[in-house]
């Protein structure tokens, strides 16, 4: 009897094992499928990036809180100190630049990628609870080396390579010498800036020196030497463009300009690889500010068919012709090739694009533009020679564009680029509540005058901001249109049955605007500019109606436009480097 109990007892602890262990189980997977559930589509329970908790957030989610907390980490402080000196500066002016989208691409795919067996899986969950990612960052050499020469030039003196200057005394180049340097150890440097990065701190940074020596020592000069002094032989370089079946030539490349854009540095010996030499190229970027400033005596808009009113109807007067764009970073190589390897005439033929008008000859008599629209006219007396140069290269994009019946008009889009590369100067614009010199400031004297067309002419406004405070060149006030590319914008629709043809003109200080199409018999009735609310500080309301009734005399559109102009006081001129 005493027997049989013993054994049940031992039966009854197996059982009771048995179904621990099974719980235990079940719980586990239970927890694992829970778990499971809430990665799915975010990133791994526990994981961390640089010590911040991303976990159970979406890629979106987790990529907003990363971006906004190393946007800060850039810009904290970081001590460097040597000895008894001391620098301050921030891992961006040090060239840092961190990809948290690469980041948070990496971590989430490390979750939710791979073998997809239960047991991996389960592995691959459980192994990143808790597990903190390295950010995926880079460094930007050159600016973390001009931050050493610029800022710590006291302590960061790198080894000077024996290269050439040329003396005009006499008319030819001299050998400057090398010399051994003392620089900053970089691979320290970069071990200790890691650990900052990768935990987002902002420890201070103890520098290391090292001797730096020359790698081109003044025997190593005669290769480059000789190629200097047959480039100088073959002076003057003609820089030339297709141009209707002809080659022109439109600048020539003397003595100072070839010193200007050639520069000496350090390249492989040929005849010995783990050697180098000194060895001559064309500097890029002095080469593209070479071709921005070629660019405006070889660019000319588009000329499309001219149109004028004869006997109430529109005649062609002037044939079209094509355009042409200067490439500028596709140059680049012309002029490095053209010099370095120049042809036995002297010429480097340029890249050129050539630009199709909107409107051929041919064209223009099928298009429905058979009458005079409406005009748009504003008054830029008083204007800067600047500011009147920009309202002259800008007017010139909208001469001759034609509107398709129903086509949404977009100013800014019209207008294109605005930079020096296309001629423009700088000059005043409204900005984040200043008033600033940029580049084709003046422009929205030529907005303003489309805005004024295109009412008159009764077509569907769409989008128009008024300035951020009266402007005298837009008066009568509440009659403007700012615009900024992107944003804000000018846009319309050509709501009427043909093609819109615009030209533009300027007579002494006066910008016209000149819509030619259809007469659909349209009536508009243009109600204002009202100003009121008039203060002393020079702030004001304004508006003015538009009316547009059809050939049956229904109104089609009745529409209000508003401005409300702030004080000029609260947008102080400021100047900048651009003037």
């Amino acid at each position: 009897m005493g027997m049989i109990n013993h054994i049940e007892i031992k039966k009854l602890i197996r059982l009771r094992n048995i179904l621990i262990g099974v719980v235990i189980f079940l719980v586990i997977i239970i927890f694992f499928f829970i778990l499971d559930i809430a990665n799915n589509y975010k990133i791994n329970w526990g994981t961390k990036v640089a010590g911040i908790s991303v976990g159970g957030e979406t890629p979106e989610d987790a990529q907003e809180k990363l971006t906004k907390t190393s946007e800060e980490f850039l810009k904290k402080e970081i001590l460097l100190s040597y000895e008894n000196q001391n620098w301050r500066t921030n891992p961006e002016e040090l060239g840092v630049e961190i990809n948290i989208e690469d980041t948070i691409i990496s971590i989430f795919e490390k979750g939710h990628k791979g073998n997809k067996s239960v047991y991996n899986a389960y592995w691959q969950i459980l192994s990143l609870l808790g597990y903190n990612f390295e950010p995926i960052w880079q460094i930007d050499e050159e600016k973390l080396e001009n931050l050493f020469k610029e800022n710590l030039s006291s302590i960061h003196q790198p080894a000077k390579n024996s290269s050439l200057t040329y003396e005009n005394q006499k008319q030819d180049f001299t050998i400057t010498k090398s010399s051994n340097g003392v620089v900053i150890d970089k691979i320290k440097f970069k071990k200790d800036l890691a650990k900052n990065i990768n935990n987002f701190e902002n420890k201070n940074i103890q520098l290391n020196l090292i001797k730096d020596y020359p790698e081109v020592m003044e025997s190593e000069t005669d290769i480059a030497y000789q190629e200097a002094k047959s480039i100088l032989s073959a002076l003057p370089f003609k820089i030339v463009i297709p141009e209707d079946k002809e080659i022109k030539e439109i600048a020539k490349i003397e003595k100072e300009d070839l010193l200007s854009l050639i520069e000496f540095y350090p390249v492989l010996d040929p005849k010995n690889q783990n050697n180098k030499i000194l060895g001559i190229r064309v500097n890029q970027s002095k080469s593209k500010d070479y071709l921005i400033i070629l660019a405006p005596s070889i660019n000319r808009e588009p000329i499309d068919a001219q149109l004028t009113i004869k006997n109430g109807k529109v005649a062609v007067f002037a044939l079209s012709q094509d355009g042409l764009s200067l490439e500028i970073d596709g140059n680049i190589p012309v002029i490095s090739d053209g010099i370095l390897n120049s042809s036995a005439d002297g010429k480097i033929q340029l890249k050129i694009d050539k630009i199709q008008p909107k409107i051929t000859t041919e064209s223009i008599n099928n298009l429905g533009v058979t009458a005079f629209l409406a005009t748009g006219v504003s008054n830029f007396s008083g204007s800067p020679k600047s500011r009147m140069h920009n309202i002259k290269i800008g007017a010139a994009k909208f001469n001759g564009v034609l509107i398709r019946p129903n086509e949404e008009f977009s100013f800014n889009t019209t207008l294109g680029e605005v930079g020096p590369e296309q001629g423009y100067e700088p000059e005043l614009v409204i900005k984040k509540n200043k008033t600033i010199p940029e580049y084709g400031g003046g422009l929205c004297q030529v907005s303003t005058t489309m805005f004024r067309a295109a009412i008159n002419a009764g077509f569907k406004i769409i989008e128009r901001y008024p300035h951020a405070f009266p402007v005298k060149y837009y008066n009568p006030q509440g009659f403007d249109a700012t615009i900024y590319p992107p944003s804000p914008d000018l846009r319309f629709i050509n709501n009427t049955p043909a093609h819109i043809l615009i030209q533009t003109k300027i007579v002494g200080y006066e910008l016209f605007f000149e819509l030619f199409g259809t007469n659909d018999g349209r009536r508009v009735a243009i109600d204002g500019p009202y100003q009121y609310e008039i203060k002393e500080d020079g702030s004001m309301k304004a508006k003015i109606t538009q009316k547009v009734y059809d050939k049956d005399n229904n109104i089609i559109i009745d529409k209000t436009f508003y401005s409300n102009y702030k004080s000029p006081a609260l947008y102080p001129v400021e100047r900048n480097p651009l003037e």
